[in-house]
């Protein structure tokens, strides 16, 4: 097999973060695979570029799996699209992959745009050791099995969630992690990109009865305390490697730098004055 498959991130929001080399990636493919043929249409249809099409999704049957690989067998060159974000993650990415790298084929993959990074460090939790885990279930007793497990877990979590179902989320972390930090992002990198951040009960306010858009919700480990208190006692007038990068994603997300050093301050044990004035003269 000498075909070329490529896996290409797409926006997670605004299509400004497509990058230059997955433009060009899409324009040299000889076949585009994706989840969503009118998702993935309507990105190239934008871009001005006309491809074949192949749905590979969870639910791809033989032809799919058959046309891609007789695609590469024939030497072509094969772009694979998420939805939105880095293939791979929480998508049939890797099943894709598994064909062309156990047929010889070279394969590819292009740095860009994933809502799990951009979310674990716009959250203001530590996010040196951190987990994905998916989506949440979907039925209430899986979802407090899964919420009572991360009570004993010391890293930070981050999980997506449907609209329509975060707020049944939030009750059960309130009743379950009453006290644990929580930073839920909403319709990361679009017009309306919000920021709820506090305790469950703290973000249930701040979401108010708000049910539209792509949820990600970012939970504090139960070690992340203890991360914080160190990072504050270490804290002398220069602000961590993690801060920087968190108060540099938070001012791209819309943040004033007056609010983005609130939560923060928080984290490190220090006032918001304090910290302002800091990162300011950085």
């Amino acid at each position: 097999m000498a075909g070329h498959l490529i896996l290409v991130p797409t926006p997670i929001g605004n299509l400004g973060d497509l990058t230059e080399r997955a433009r060009e990636a899409l324009e040299g493919a000889h076949l585009v695979a994706c989840e969503d043929t009118r998702r993935t249409g309507g990105l190239l249809k934008h871009l001005g570029i006309d491809k074949p099409l192949q749905r590979f999704d969870d639910h791809a049957g033989v032809e799919a799996f058959e046309r891609v690989a007789a695609a590469l067998v024939n030497g072509q060159t094969v772009a694979y699209c998420s939805d939105a974000g880095m293939p791979g993650i929480n998508d049939p990415g890797f099943e894709i992959a598994r064909i062309a790298r156990e047929g010889g084929a070279k394969v590819t993959v292009l740095p860009g745009a994933s809502a799990v990074l951009l979310a674990v460090v716009a959250s203001g939790l530590p996010c040196h050791v951190f987990s994905f885990m998916g989506y949440l279930p979907s039925r209430s007793e899986p979802r407090r099995t899964f919420i009572k497990k991360l009570g004993g877990r010391e890293e930070t979590t981050v999980v997506f969630e449907t609209p329509h179902r975060i707020h049944e989320a939030l009750d059960e972390l309130e009743e379950l992690l009453p006290d644990r930090e929580i930073a839920l992002g909403r319709e990361l990198t679009k017009l309306h990109e919000s920021w709820y951040r506090g305790t469950p009960a703290e973000v249930k306010v701040q979401l108010r009865g708000e049910s539209r858009g792509e949820m990600v919700l970012v939970i504090a480990g139960a070690d992340a305390k203890r991360i914080v208190t160190e990072a504050g006692a270490e804290f002398a007038g220069e602000l961590p490697q993690w801060a920087q990068a968190y108060l540099a994603a938070a001012r791209e997300g819309g943040m004033t730098l007056r609010e983005a050093v609130k939560p923060l301050a928080k984290h490190l044990g220090v006032s918001a004055s304090e910290l302002y004035k800091i990162a300011a003269e950085g």
